[in-house]
């Protein structure tokens, strides 16, 4: 009898461990559902009851224990379940928010490594986010001010913020925020990244820096001037009719240069402020043309320059949609400037040709010339290739600036090529009127 239950109790335990070693074999493999284990723990319990006597109250106890343990695995791989489904649903929450985010994030472990990174990090800083995840900061980022910051944040705990400047993939200003990770115990479990893109705000504080400066500058020259001859004249030179005369020509000039200024200030204030109303209209671009150089052949002649309009004559262009008045400024401003830099003996000609459903204006001199350096800054306010002969001229500094905004609020375009000692072609486009129809 004891031999008997002996023989049963050693069978029952290499049943229960093959059954534990099956049960943890394919739990590991995940191919077992929760209905399957149930009825292996019943036919696995139930068939090692069976050996010897007494079968019948260990089965009982058996199926009541088998009952419980598959309830326990029921409630386990519930909870297992729901967790798994809640931990998916914050990482599709997280990683929604993360994308929509346009600041960059980068999350960095206590050992310096990136865990995490957003879409908005891959556009300013350059590498994928595959290629971050798992690198050390300083790897992915290849920024050291940036990498100090975040080196300082773990290692005292503080939040660190500055602007760095990144040179790759492009010129760019960013403002960082790195704030430490801090576990409930205190320790520091790594830092968080935040990168805000904040170039176009310095480059608009820059230019109304400038603005500022250079606007103070070109008052300044003339009410100098205005003062000084004045002064002298005071002093006596009012005696000498000849003198004195000389000198109040030369305060008529600079007070016409300054009204000019002020003039040319409002009126591109205005346009940048959107404040001009701009209306629209059929207009012929060879009438506007001939019109403009009619009038500047006078002041032409006088510099010593050849000025023409070269018009097709067997071929009439296209209406454009303009505002007649604008356009004809348009136009002024640029054949004043090319008769500033174009000397005795030079040319400058304008025309008009058809492309596509635009038609380009062009205003092309034999003048100095421009230097590569310079080309993309010549439409700035205030900016001048050669001060001097701008300023001996009499110009505001802001013409081509205007020429640019009003261009632009007709919906067009506005370039310049240029070579030193040969000349400069300025031009601009305009979109044709529409037909009766199409109106």
């Amino acid at each position: 009898m004891i031999a008997t239950l002996f023989d049963w109790v050693l069978g029952l335990c290499f049943v229960a461990l093959f059954f534990a070693v099956w049960l943890g074999f394919r739990l590991y493999r995940m191919s077992v559902s929760q209905h399957e284990m149930t009825r292996l723990l019943r036919d696995t319990i139930g068939t090692s009851d069976g050996v010897g006597s007494g079968g019948v109250s260990g089965g009982k106890l058996a199926a009541g224990r088998t009952d419980a343990l598959s309830s326990l695995v029921h409630e386990a791989a519930r909870a297992l379940r729901e967790e798994r489904e809640e931990t998916m649903q914050e990482r599709s929450k997280l990683e929604g928010i993360l994308s929509h985010i346009l600041s960059g994030v980068i999350v960095i472990d206590r050992a310096g490594k990136i865990v995490l990174v957003n879409e908005a990090t891959e556009r300013l800083l350059g590498p994928t986010q595959e290629e971050m995840i798992g690198r050390w900061h300083w790897e992915a980022g290849r920024h050291y001010g940036l990498s100090s910051l975040v080196d300082e944040a773990i290692a005292f705990g503080v939040v660190q913020k500055r602007e760095v400047q990144i040179h790759k993939p492009k010129e760019l200003t960013l403002e960082a925020h790195v704030t430490p990770i801090r576990q409930t115990n205190g320790a520091i479990s790594g830092a968080v990244v935040l990168l805000h893109d904040v170039t176009e705000w310095r480059q608009v504080e820059k230019m109304r820096s400038d603005f500022v400066a250079n606007v103070s500058h070109e008052l300044r020259t003339p009410i100098t001037a205005l003062k000084g001859f004045a002064e002298t004249l005071l002093d006596g030179a009012l005696n000498d009719l000849e003198t004195a005369r000389q000198f109040v020509q030369i305060m008529k000039d600079e007070s016409d240069r300054l009204g000019r200024l002020v003039v040319d200030l409002l009126d591109l204030s205005r346009i940048e402020a959107k404040q001009t109303q701009i209306h629209l209209g059929p207009v012929q671009v060879e009438r506007v043309l001939q019109r403009v150089v009619d009038t500047f052949l006078g002041h032409a002649a006088e510099a010593g320059v050849m000025l023409s309009c070269d018009l097709a004559q067997d071929s009439r262009l296209p209406a454009v949609l303009a505002d007649e008045d604008r356009l004809q400024q348009v136009l002024i401003n640029l054949i004043s400037n090319a008769l500033q830099f174009t000397r005795s003996g030079g040319r400058i000609t304008v025309f008009a040709e058809l492309s596509h459903d635009r038609v380009i204006v062009s205003v092309e001199d034999t003048g100095v010339g421009i230097p590569p350096e310079d080309i993309a800054r010549v439409f700035e306010r205030f900016y001048r290739v050669d001060k001097t002969r701008s300023r001996q001229s009499g110009g505001t500094g802001l013409g081509l600036a205007i020429v640019k905004h009003i261009v632009e609020a007709h919906g067009g375009h506005v370039g310049v090529q240029s070579e030193v000692g040969v000349g400069s072609r300025f031009f601009f486009d305009l979109p044709l009127a529409p037909d009766d129809e199409d109106e």
